[in-house]
């Protein structure tokens, strides 16, 4: 099966994406820095291109799947990514609250920030596994 534009893209995207999460924690963390403007950008991307690409795949992906761990991973990313989308929201929007009020948000929540990073980790390589195993296996 050939893989659609709209999710190779998508699939890069969310790459770069996800290096961008990592660098704003790891310049919070590490300057004491928020940088707004690229946490932002994240957050927007998320919101904008992966609900609307989720809203495109949904529809046009109801043909039976007989493979079941295929199925299995389809969940699993798709819960996953959904929850994780939630929590970005609510993570950045404190972070961002809190280093306003000159609080090293990622240094106070070390354990969370741990947790949320191999949680976010986990959803981004499930997705690429899942795009692999969709079109090309």
């Amino acid at each position: 099966m050939h893989a659609p534009l709209y999710s190779t893209i998508t699939l890069f995207a969310e790459i770069v994406i996800s290096t961008i999460i990592f660098y704003t924690i790891y310049k919070c963390y590490k300057f004491n820095k928020f940088p707004t403007k690229l946490a932002a950008f994240a957050l927007l991307y998320e919101i904008v291109f992966n609900i609307s690409y989720m809203a495109f795949r949904v529809p046009n992906h109801t043909e039976k799947i007989d493979i079941p761990w295929h199925v299995a991973l389809a969940i699993f990313h798709g819960t996953l990514s959904l929850l994780m989308f939630i929590s970005l929201i609510i993570f950045f929007v404190l972070a961002w609250f809190k280093y306003r009020k000159g609080i090293n948000y990622f240094k106070v929540h070390k354990n969370f920030t741990f947790i949320f990073l191999i949680f976010w980790s986990a959803s981004v390589l499930s997705g690429i596994i899942f795009y692999f195993v969709e079109y090309f296996i």
